[in-house]
């Protein structure tokens, strides 16, 4: 008995600390204070969907995603459309929703059928998304910012809850990191790497999955 006390009060405490946490993490985010002081805004999404994508269903039907996954790409000399060319000849093997960086928010799947990114059980419940690695302080804030729009975006344009699955595997805010550790169907542990490095590199502070959140919120909340 004392052991399952004992152990039911660390896994509280374990939770109260984590999410006590999340607060103070993001509201110091030097990423985000340089978006908001530097008046940095989303950019436009343009759609352009190319028909060459399969129309697949979400499990609970057409239309029907339950939250957004954030992707980064990888990869360190490729552009936005050069992932978007690639991705069309290889979407046999993975494809997303929407491609990501510094000046562009561009829609290249529709929304209203899964992609292919995450692997299952994931592909069949959330939009999803690729950021294209940025290579200066200015553009990786750029980016950043049109990314939390976007996902504000799609969280709104289906009546989804903002909520931050990090934490839990229960919310509408995914890392594809998020996604291996709480549902399997991949090894992947992005976006959470490419916003580390690029957090310490210009800002001289990691930037987190719980501060990209705090700044979907803010998003969410001018939409």
């Amino acid at each position: 008995m004392f052991r399952k006390q004992l152990s039911l009060f660390l896994m509280i405490l374990i939770s109260v600390i984590c999410l006590s946490a999340v607060p103070a993490q993001a509201k110091s985010s030097k990423v985000n204070n340089y978006i908001a002081s530097h008046n940095i805004t989303h950019r436009t999404i343009t759609t352009n969907i190319w028909g060459g994508f399969p129309h697949y269903k979400y499990r609970h039907g057409k239309n029907k995603p339950e939250g957004v996954v954030i992707h980064e790409t990888g990869n360190s000399t490729s552009t936005i459309y050069g992932e978007i060319a690639y991705m069309k000849k290889n979407y046999r093997n993975a494809f997303v929703h929407t491609f990501v960086d510094d000046d562009h928010i561009i829609n290249i799947a529709s929304t209203r059928y899964l992609s292919w990114g995450v692997g299952y059980p994931g592909n069949a419940r959330f939009v999803q998304f690729e950021q294209v690695e940025m290579h200066s302080k200015k553009s990786f804030a750029k980016e950043v910012e049109n990314a939390a729009y976007y996902t504000a975006y799609i969280l709104k344009e289906y009546h989804l809850k903002p909520n931050d699955a990090c934490y839990d595997g229960k919310g509408t805010v995914w890392s594809h990191g998020a996604v291996a550790h709480y549902l399997g169907g991949s090894d992947h542990t992005d976006p959470v790497g490419y916003y580390k490095n690029r957090g310490k590199k210009y800002f001289h502070q990691a930037y987190t999955m719980a501060q990209f959140y705090k700044l979907v919120l803010t998003n969410y909340h001018n939409l």
